[in-house]
Formats: C-alpha cells, structure tokens, sequence
C-alpha cells in the first residue's frame, strides 16, 4: 500500500519520540496500532459489502437473461410455425 522503507520508520519514530515524549510514547503506539485495526476491519467490512452488492447484481442480472431465454424459447414453437406457414405459400 506505502512504499515506507526502513529508514522512513526510523526518522518517524525518532520524531514521534521527539514530540510525544518517551513516557507517552508506549501508549500513543498501543493507541495508534488500535485505531489502524480498526481502520483496516472497516476497510475489509466495507470491500465484503461491496463484493456482496455487486454479486447480487449479477445474480439478477442472470435472473433476467434466463428469464429472457425461457421468453425465446416459449416462442420460439410459434415462430417456426409462422415462418412454415409463410416459406409453404410460395
């Protein structure tokens, strides 16, 4: 997702140790790593509901095509009798 290398976390963690302080820094990455989990779950919640969504679109989708197939095939026994009666006259 980020192209972060090791030299990257160094200089964060150095200046996230500058800011923060060394007392509030343990709880700031306890509290910084919870809020990321909860970001990833929402992110892996929201992808699951989309993929459902678009799953069911598909189904009907599918619903309608076989629908439409039955249609055809419904009147498929009146067209060959219509065109019978047409190719037989002349």
């Amino acid at each position: 997702m980020f192209d972060i290398g090791f030299w990257e976390l160094v200089v964060i963690a150095i200046i996230a140790l500058l800011v923060i302080g060394p007392e509030r820094l343990p709880q700031f990455a306890r509290d910084a790593g919870r809020l990321v989990g909860q970001f990833r779950r929402y992110v892996q919640k929201a992808r699951k509901e989309i993929e459902k969504e678009l799953a069911l679109d598909q189904v009907n989708d599918l619903q309608k095509d076989i629908s439409h197939l039955d249609n055809l095939l419904k009147e498929a026994p009146d067209r060959i009798r219509n065109d019978g009666n047409n190719g037989s006259s002349t």
